[in-house]
């Protein structure tokens, strides 16, 4: 893989207190801290659409804006294609297009094609080739009918979209998309996964570092997902992988007219047993259980909900839910 972006051993802290007392503190060296990202190393390949999914505080943000140079580490290496962020912050601002939900460096009181000539040309862009590339990214974000309004009438789903066609404006190479759907409608919100994923990746072949925290955008939409939890890469792979790979758990669904204390104790002593589920249903008793994938383990368990006389009604493997997998994998790596 050629990487685009490289992330190696990174550690961010700051200061657990504010104020003037801990200014003087932060001068003497005595003010406490709270580390927020811990030994974090990752690498994203050319091309690639890269998911950062947590929950809210868990570090995503964070990573985002130390890789965007808007922060430095405490300790660690980064580079974007190939120039190292902390070396030459420039030079990596040159390749970066950012795009946060909480955007608010825009001027309200000039239209939108006011902001984007400004910050264009604070990118270096001027003239002809500056209202070629106004006139792309406004078509791209659907902000056509929106160019001459000014930015303190814009929707929040508005404001979003012209912060992603800022982003735009100079065609980087890497974008950085902060959350970019979580204040669009949905109609919009689908229109953006569609340009991110099939328009910006698959045609024009840019790198996305995706942050967020809904699950099925993540799912839908990337390629390998980091999962961050408490500061930490807890897991890391293809979404439809991640389960596989911490747990290589198999998933069953057993449908039976009824139950008994037999038939679970014989359910519990199948090889590689994990969890059990009950639930009452219409066309029986559901049990949902989870073994890990050992041989003979799904014979095993076979035999033991059909023994005697009793009917199975529905035996079916069951693909994980990217939430099972999240929870699964936050709750337990979430602490090491």
């Amino acid at each position: 893989m050629d990487p685009m972006l490289t992330v190696e051993h990174v550690d961010k802290s700051f200061p657990a207190n504010h104020g003037a007392t801990a200014m003087l503190r932060s001068f003497f060296g005595s003010n406490a801290r709270r580390q927020v990202l811990f030994d974090v190393s990752l690498s994203v390949g050319r091309g690639e659409l890269f998911g950062l999914l947590g929950p809210n505080g868990a570090g995503k943000s964070t990573l985002v804006k130390l890789l965007a140079t808007l922060t430095v580490p405490d300790r660690g290496r980064m580079t974007i294609d190939g120039i190292d962020v902390l070396r030459d912050p420039l030079g990596a601002k040159r390749r970066i297009g950012l795009c946060t939900s909480d955007e608010r460096s825009f001027y309200f009181r000039l239209t939108a094609r006011q902001n984007l000539e400004f910050f264009g040309a604070l990118a270096g862009l001027h003239g002809k080739h500056l209202r070629e590339r106004i006139d792309t990214c406004i078509d791209l974000l659907d902000l056509r009918s929106a160019l001459d309004q000014r930015f303190g009438g814009f929707s929040s789903g508005m404001k979003v979209r012209l912060t992603m066609a800022r982003a735009l404006l100079a065609d980087p190479a890497i974008l950085f998309l902060d959350e970019p759907t979580r204040a669009v409608d949905p109609v919009h919100a689908e229109e953006l996964r569609t340009l991110i994923r099939h328009n910006l990746v698959e045609q024009a072949g840019k790198t996305v570092i995706l942050a967020t925290n809904l699950l099925a955008e993540a799912w839908q939409m990337c390629d390998r997902v980091a999962v961050v939890n408490h500061g930490r890469i807890v897991a890391l792979g293809p979404p439809r992988e991640l389960d596989v790979d911490l747990h290589a758990v198999a998933r069953y669904r057993v449908t039976v007219a009824e139950i008994d204390d037999d038939l679970l104790a014989r359910t519990r002593t199948v090889p590689g047993f994990r969890d059990l589920r009950i639930e009452q249903a219409e066309d029986g008793v559901h049990l949902h259980l989870e073994l890990e994938q050992l041989d003979g383990a799904l014979g095993a368990l076979m035999q033991a909900v059909s023994s005697g006389d009793r009917t199975v009604r529905d035996f079916r493997p069951v693909e994980a839910e990217p939430v099972d997998v999240f929870r699964k994998v936050t709750s337990d790596r979430g602490d090491r």
